[in-house]
């Protein structure tokens, strides 16, 4: 052969190969789009609902390649917070969950649950409703768990007295804040005794009487006693001569003031528990003969001062305050406003702060002094029915 027809073979050759590739295409992408084809159809349900994807998670019930039911988005609390809570946007996001088993109650949107408060425990995960939360902390105190719902976290609550000055005029509320003010009276005591001073003294004093010793009579001695209280101090004099120094009144204690402050107010008066609920009384039927008395209509009573006060503070301030009602400290209360929660530095205020604050100085001691003028006027009466002096009658 030669290379002309070595070169025709090689061509017919090549144009089978391609031929038979070209060919092997073709089938091989009709077998594709038929594939795809019968996926597409088997992935779209008769209905036309959707089918879930597989990366994502199906509700309860649910199992792959069924139809996605019709979902609602719910309000769902993020962790778990006491009753009594009010809930921020901190606390709660949102989750799907199948509309068949969403009610009326649920909460859907988070607007709707922030401010409110926490009627009982929420847990984590659990979807808010409508019945577990409530819009006025009193509400909640009053009916259901009394005032330990209305206790802010870190807090505990007592009673301590009050009346109409130390209660602001009677103008607290549950709810309010306010500031304790509270006055000790500090007083100098015997550090052996451990009562006031100044002491009491005792003297003996003993007079011997020396008389004639006889068979039936011997010296004959006297005691007095003498007491001075207070014992005050003895003191010489220029003249020289011994002198006994007591003071002119009781011992007078210092004042010093100080402040609890932003405690919460829980309750105002006594706890009076809710009224349990009973059924309507029933109506006697009338017997012949007998008059039915006229119903009075009823009386109106009035609501008593409170005399009591459950204010909530920290375990060490609630501790402290204690101490100063059985110490018999002067405790007042102070109105805070709505929004006024700061702290603010606030000094012991005692004598030694009204010279410091106030420039105060002390006076030295004069030899004279300036009082005022009195004279002494003799007045005559003058008898009923007759002028005096003036032509005024008496």
């Amino acid at each position: 052969m030669n290379r002309r027809t070595i070169a025709i073979l090689i061509f017919i050759v090549g144009i089978l190969i391609l031929s038979v590739v070209g060919v092997l295409y073709v089938l091989q992408q009709d077998s594709g789009d038929t594939q795809q084809t019968t996926a597409g159809d088997a992935e779209t349900p008769p209905s036309g609902a959707e089918t879930p994807p597989e990366d994502i998670g199906l509700p309860p019930g649910v199992e792959p390649g069924e139809p996605m039911p019709e979902m609602v988005e719910v309000v769902v609390s993020l962790q778990t917070v006491p009753r009594g809570w009010q809930l921020t946007e901190a606390e709660l996001t949102t989750d799907l969950r199948l509309a068949t088993e969403v009610g009326t109650n649920v909460i859907k949107d988070v607007k709707d649950a922030v401010g409110l408060y926490a009627r009982t425990d929420i847990f984590q995960g659990e979807t808010l409703t409508f019945d577990s939360l409530v819009t006025d902390p009193t509400i909640l105190g009053a009916n259901e768990y009394g005032p330990s719902s209305l206790i802010p976290p870190g807090f505990v609550a007592a009673a301590v007295p009050v009346d109409r000055l130390s209660g602001v005029a009677y103008g607290l509320k549950a709810g309010d804040n306010v500031d304790i003010m509270l006055s000790f009276l500090f007083y100098q005591i015997d550090e052996e005794f451990q009562t006031y001073l100044q002491n009491a003294a005792v003297f003996f004093l003993e007079d011997v009487i020396q008389a004639v010793e006889t068979e039936d009579t011997q010296a004959l001695a006297t005691q007095e006693v003498v007491i001075i209280a207070p014992y005050g101090r003895f003191e010489e004099l220029p003249t020289g001569d011994l002198a006994h120094v007591a003071p002119s009144e009781t011992q007078r204690p210092v004042l010093v003031s100080m402040i609890l402050q932003n405690a919460k107010v829980i309750q105002v008066g006594e706890w009076v528990p809710p009224e349990g609920i009973e059924g309507p009384t029933p109506t006697p039927e009338p017997v012949e003969g007998d008059v039915t008395p006229t119903a009075l209509p009823p009386q109106p009573t009035g609501t008593p001062f409170p005399k009591v006060l459950l204010v909530a503070l920290s375990p060490q301030q609630q501790l402290f305050l204690k101490y100063a009602v059985e110490s018999g400290a002067d405790i007042d209360f102070a109105l805070r406003g709505v929004q006024d929660g700061q702290l603010y530095s606030v000094q012991n205020v005692d004598i030694n702060y009204l010279l410091q604050q106030f420039n105060i100085e002390i006076p030295p001691n004069f030899n004279y002094s300036v009082d005022a003028v009195i004279r002494e006027v003799e007045l005559t009466p003058t008898p009923v029915g007759q002028s005096s002096g003036n032509g005024e009658d008496s």
